[in-house]
């Protein structure tokens, strides 16, 4: 025998082909890419709190633009003195009282008309009707007083160093510096007349205010603004100003950075996951994903929920809610189906490594989507929910033949996840009694909806993998298939030994911890060729002639040889599938068909041994193998006419050996301990099979005589058939059944 394996190990171009495509995979699932993004601009009314996700410090351009527009705002505006202005409002002054002094001079006009053509002249607007009323009511000699009076105070007011902002303290002091000859009527006159003439001395230089203030931005230095991890940005129901959608692009709330040391992040990772995977598949080569189709969709397989997984994580972490909503997934559907449909051993790897993977991503989160924090307990929580479920359901699942494995499957994943998260709210300090509702349901949704989409899925899963799965063993373990119903209609005394060597196999299988179920399938079809002549297998013969007679030893040879060929292409015409097909030719493997090459051997000793093989291949799995033995050695006790509990031994342990010495098992797995426990099982199975009996006595006399009186004629017929003999007594050869 070889080594100890599954299966042929895979090249190693297969396993670096697997290996590479499911890092391409992993890099594509774990991608730093997130669909949440906050979707807010400037001037939005944000509708939750939003807290950094980080620490940062940067220069914020918005606060250093906002100290510079204070700083140029705080520089005064330069001033330079307008010799110009004071000649101008003089000019202005003389002109208003050249046309009022006209105005008085106008006989015509009537009093009414006079006032309202003074009003008229835009430097005298301003004046109280009083004042009107002095201009009018003034000797000339008083009025050339008054405006004399007027010219001199606004040339010695405009002489003056007047800002704009000083203007109204130069018109209020104005009645101060009249002349105390002229009148309280003459005075408020004069300050009418020259008030709104007043204007700044000093006017704004333009450049040199730019200038002063662009010294004064440039003296404000960069301003940095500092931001803690957790730290609340914006509450809810406030508008984003400038500062605010600021801080929000820093820590990249805002606008999706895609950064290399998140990238490189990613491909390590995804480089590590898949290197730790191919290397597993190397040093444990699986039975069921030896093709490199079959690699490439367990490359899927791996990466496609980590891929959702991420996605969905990213919208509902952080919990703020405490609704639990990241544990409603029913990721441990993938293990399930793996433990299901290949083996429970590479189903926990695979579980744990998507776990695993599932961790980093939620550590991840809040670097690359930024979504808010996310504290080390979600990521604990995620790797236990998800790690211990997955460990659990593979458990319960592994070879499942009936759909109520999968609901307990699915149920005992819900229990794991709902533990776990009880375990862990109870260290939450935060944690309140609502927290339980939304844990139960997290469980009673993501557990059972895992148990029936694997129940689901490994119809089709198996299908893609070409893995026999156990719902289709169990439909062809019907005694009414097709084939089989065929079986013992045309071929009744092979069927028969199918179904002897199907039991004496499957115990063994069992108790080696062979897949029994597929071995007893297995032992249903194993000899189907033999439907196709039937009559020349000596089981089916039924004491009539056999046709062997006529033939000669190589021709009969190819005949039963035959059966093998013609019951793999039966098999492959009615879809069977590869697993079960496996057991047509590797039952016989490359075996000599021993009666006809011995009665061949004896007409001519240098004959071919080769003309009288089985085609093979030899059993390449623990399954078949068994199957070989257990149908070698049926077949051996059947035609022993010593079939004593001892007898029974011997030939066991002569079919055992011999098989082992032939090297046909040489490419499948079972061990030395395998075949003693194997030898151990069919010995208890044949004792059973072949166990003594004891002949029944003849009839005694009052048997007999209730025979007669049962069976007299002229019986009712309601009484049972009427007949005029009694049953022949059995003979003593019979033997009680």
């Amino acid at each position: 025998m070889g080594p100890e394996r599954s299966v042929r190990p895979l090249s190693p171009s297969q396993i670096l082909l697997f290996g590479a495509v499911l890092a391409v995979a992993l890099v594509v699932a774990l991608f730093p890419f997130f669909p949440r993004q906050l979707p807010v601009t400037e001037g939005d009314v944000v509708s939750t709190d939003i807290r950094s996700p980080r620490d940062k410090t940067f220069e914020s351009e918005a606060l250093t633009e906002q100290a510079r527009e204070e700083a140029a705002l705080a520089v005064p505006p330069v001033l330079t003195f307008d010799p110009a202005a004071s000649s101008r409002q003089l000019a202005a002054l003389s002109a208003a009282t050249d046309a009022a002094a006209q105005v008085r001079q106008e006989q015509d006009l009537s009093e009414t008309e006079k006032r309202a053509k003074l009003l008229g002249i835009q430097e005298l607007a301003g004046l109280s009707r009083g004042s009107i009323d002095t201009i009018l009511a003034l000797p000339d000699d008083r009025w050339r007083l008054v405006a004399d009076e007027g010219e001199r105070l606004l040339s010695g007011v405009m002489t003056r160093s007047i800002s704009p902002d000083a203007v109204d303290e130069e018109q209020g002091r104005l009645l101060q510096d009249v002349s105390a000859d002229l009148s309280a009527d003459e005075a408020e006159l004069v300050a009418g007349l020259v008030r709104g003439l007043i204007v700044p001395t000093l006017t704004v230089d333009e450049e040199a205010t730019a200038e002063a203030r662009d010294v004064a931005r440039r003296n404000v230095q960069p301003l940095l603004q500092t931001v803690s991890k957790g730290q609340r940005i914006i509450e809810a129901d406030q508008r984003v100003d400038a500062t605010t959608a600021e801080i929000l692009r820093e820590v990249g709330l805002l606008t999706p950075r895609l950064r290399w040391q998140h990238l490189m992040s990613v491909v390590v990772i995804a480089v590590l996951a898949a290197g730790l995977m191919a290397a597993y598949i190397w040093l444990y080569p699986t039975r069921g994903i030896a093709s490199q189709r079959n690699l490439l969709l367990l490359a899927v397989l791996i990466a496609l929920p980590v891929f959702v997984a991420k996605l969905y994580l990213s919208l509902v972490l952080p919990d703020d809610s405490r609704h639990f909503l990241a544990y409603f997934l029913p990721l441990a559907t993938a293990p399930m189906l793996v433990a299901t449909l290949l083996e429970a051993r590479f189903a926990i790897v695979l579980g744990l490594l998507q776990a695993m993977l599932l961790t980093f991503a939620v550590v991840y989160l809040p670097d690359i989507s930024l979504v808010a924090t996310i504290g080390p307990v979600d990521a604990v929580r995620v790797l236990l929910v998800y790690g211990l479920g997955t460990v659990v359901g593979v458990f319960a699942v592994q070879r499942a033949e009936r759909p109520n494995q999968y609901a307990a499957g699915g149920l005992l994943v819900g229990g794991a996840a709902l533990a776990v998260l009880v375990s862990l709210w109870l260290l939450d300090p935060d944690r309140r009694s609502f927290d339980f509702v939304w844990m139960t349901a997290a469980a009673a949704v993501s557990g059972p909806i895992s148990g029936l989409l694997t129940a689901g899925g490994v119809a089709a899963v198996g299908m893609l993998l070409g893995v026999t799965t156990r719902p289709q063993l169990l439909e062809l373990a019907q005694l009414n298939a097709p084939l089989l119903r065929r079986l013992q209609d045309e071929a009744p005394g092979t069927f028969h030994h199918s179904v002897i060597v199907g039991n004496l196999a499957e115990r063994a299988a069992d108790l080696v911890g062979a897949d029994a179920l597929l071995v007893r399938v297995g032992c249903y079809y194993h000899d189907i060729g033999k439907v196709l002549q039937p009559g020349y297998y000596i089981e089916n013969q039924m004491a009539g002639d056999n046709p062997h007679d006529a033939l000669d030893p190589k021709s009969s040879a190819r005949i039963i040889a035959a059966h093998v060929l013609g019951g793999a292409e039966l098999a492959r015409k009615h879809g069977l599938p590869l697993g079960v097909q496996a057991f047509i030719p590797e039952h016989h493997g490359t075996r000599l068909i021993p009666y006809f090459y011995r009665i061949a051997s004896e007409r001519d000793p240098r004959v071919d041994p080769g003309m009288f093989r089985y085609p093979g291949p030899r059993p390449q799995s623990r399954e078949t193998a068994i199957v070989m033995l257990a149908d070698s050695t049926e077949a051996m006790v059947r035609s022993s006419e010593d079939r004593s509990g001892e007898r029974i031994d011997v030939i066991v342990e002569e079919v055992l050996a011999e098989r082992l010495a032939e090297g046909e098992l040489d490419e499948c797995e079972l061990t030395l301990r395998d075949m003693r426990t194997i030898a151990d099982s069919f010995k208890q199975t044949l004792r059973g099979v072949y166990h003594p009996r004891i002949a029944y006595p003849e009839p005694t006399e009052v048997e007999r005589r209730a025979l007669i009186g049962r069976f007299r004629p002229g019986r009712r017929a309601q009484d049972g058939p009427a007949t005029s003999l009694p049953p022949r007594p059995a003979p003593k050869s019979w033997r009680a059944r």
